[in-house]
């Protein structure tokens, strides 16, 4: 089994216990704490972004902070020039949790800046979740999907307000992710496969996305030299995790490689 597959087998899992304390019915009745939205589309609209994302650990990278604040860490993404934050909540294998979101949005929600939570959807119940709990954004994960799902769920998404970065890797999961009108596009360069990353998957791919669809360079960005090359090659923002992580000075990175420079 690889990791991929070991990843959806623990999510199953946790959300068929969520189930258990809590109903998709009552959970779609159920009302957020956080009722503003902030659309990543609408930032898209206006400029090329980072989102700048936070996790403690992750399969390709290792231990990269088990003692992560995620209030202080927001609070100095959005200070370094973050304009979008993203929170990984996958709890077996990147050590996130619901909790790491909510801290997160106390801080991004008065500061108007999105929050992608950052999630291995494989049921419905989890983009009810994600909107009770105060998400701007989610991720569709192409590669772990049916087209039936696919389409359902981003439809689900869609009609409950919530932004929505559909994710690829190649050709394949292109002609896949586009049986939906899709706003946001994110081309991963890490092959979740195999874990190996490369800045000419996206060069690649980029090339055959209409241009009416908003495209996000995902893994691999160690530098504002391989930000600057995924925007030549026509990113409209960047996601930017690992690299971030690792770095001694996190404000600075981010500083570096923010496109608002």
């Amino acid at each position: 089994m690889g990791i991929l597959d070991k990843i959806i087998s623990a999510k199953r899992d946790r959300v068929n216990n969520q189930k258990k304390t809590l109903s998709l019915e009552s959970l779609m009745k159920k009302k957020s704490d956080n009722n503003e939205y902030y659309p990543l589309e609408e930032i898209l609209n206006s400029r090329n972004i980072l989102i700048s994302e936070m996790k403690r650990q992750s399969p390709s990278g290792g231990d990269l902070d088990q003692k992560l604040d995620p209030k202080q860490q927001a609070k100095m993404y959005i200070e370094a020039g973050s304009d979008a934050i993203s929170v990984l909540t996958e709890e077996d294998f990147f050590r996130g949790n619901n909790d790491d979101l909510l801290n997160v949005l106390e801080i991004s929600k008065p500061k108007k800046i999105p929050v992608l939570q950052k999630d291995f959807i494989i049921d419905e119940y989890q983009i009810y979740l994600a909107k009770s709990l105060g998400a701007d954004c989610i991720l569709l994960i192409t590669r772990i999907l049916s087209k039936e799902k696919y389409i359902r769920f981003y439809n689900i998404a869609n009609s409950i307000g919530l932004s929505v970065i559909v994710e690829i890797f190649d050709r394949k999961e292109l002609d896949f992710a586009l049986q939906t009108d899709i706003k946001i596009l994110g081309i991963n360069n890490r092959n979740l496969d195999t874990l190996n990353t490369d800045l000419k998957n996206f060069e690649k791919i980029s090339k055959l996305v209409p241009s009416n669809i908003f495209k996000i360079a995902e893994s691999g960005i160690k530098n504002s030299i391989d930000a600057k090359r995924m925007i030549d090659s026509g990113a409209n923002g960047l996601l930017v995790g690992e690299s971030i992580m690792r770095s001694k000075d996190r404000s600075k990175i981010i500083k570096e490689i923010s496109l608002n420079e």
